[in-house]
Order: structure tokens, then sequence, then C-alpha cells
């Protein structure tokens, strides 16, 4: 067990959970390799091209071609795949906003710390050098006062 770092004696342990990266190795073979084998049947058994049209009513054929229908229907599927990215990506803009404002926050407030903690010392350290500048002056007085 593991304490996480800069914590003392009384902090919580943490547990170190092993095997979890294997598990997911397992997993994510038992799901890619037979999709990889029903990506490669469906793209063999659908070589032959089909024509598309992008034009609706008909009438301009510069806007048809042919093509493979696995490429149409993988590239669909990777069109598909980057556009939600970018729509998560911009739907989660605002958490990012608040983690990076977050993240400078903590940084200043742990300068003001180490500021504080500095000026504390230097206050410890002139309180000590005056209680002994003040012991020392006290024993004075008292050497004095009795030798007199």
């Amino acid at each position: 067990m593991t304490r996480p770092a800069g914590a003392g004696a009384g902090a919580p342990q943490l547990t170190e959970v092993r095997g979890v990266g294997m598990i997911s190795k397992i997993l994510s073979l038992l799901i890619l390799v037979p999709l990889a084998i029903v990506l490669v049947v469906f793209s063999v058994a659908n070589r032959e091209a089909i024509p598309v049209s992008l034009d609706p009513i008909g009438s301009m054929p510069q806007l048809a071609f042919e093509a493979p229908l696995f490429i149409l229907l993988m590239g669909s599927v990777i069109i598909g795949v980057v556009l939600g990215g970018i729509g998560t990506w911009l739907t989660q803009s605002h958490y990012r906003r608040k983690s990076w404002k977050r993240k400078y926050e903590v940084e200043k407030l742990r300068r003001e710390t180490e500021e504080n903690k500095a000026k504390l010392r230097q206050l410890q350290e002139e309180r000590d050098r005056a209680s002994y500048g003040q012991a020392a002056s006290n024993s004075t007085a008292l050497a004095t006062s009795r030798a007199a």
C-alpha cells in the first residue's frame, strides 16, 4: 500500500490496483479481433462498385460516381466518428476551460502558500532573535544587579 506524495502518517492509504491493464487488453482483443474479421469478410464480399449520385434530381451526371460498397460504408463510419469526436470536443470546452482556470488558481494559491511560509519563517526567526536578545539582556541585568 502506498500514500499520496507529501501525505503524512495520518493520510489514508491507497491500494495499488494490479491486473486492470491486462483485463482491458484481453477485453479489447475479444472485441477487436472478431470485429476485424467481420470487417474483412464484409469488405471481400462487397468489392463490386455501386453508383452513387449526389444530385437528388438526377439531371447532373457530373455529381455521380462509382465506388465499392465497403469503401462507402467504412468512409461513412469514419466520417461519423470524426464528426462525433469534434462535437464532443466542442461540447466539453466548458469543462476544459474550467479545468484550465482551476489549474492556474491552484498554482497561484500554491505560490501564495510558499510566500506565506517564507514570511512565517522570517517572523519566527525575528521572534527567536528578539527573545534571545531579551533573555541575554535580562541575564546581563540580573548579573549586574547581583554584582552591585
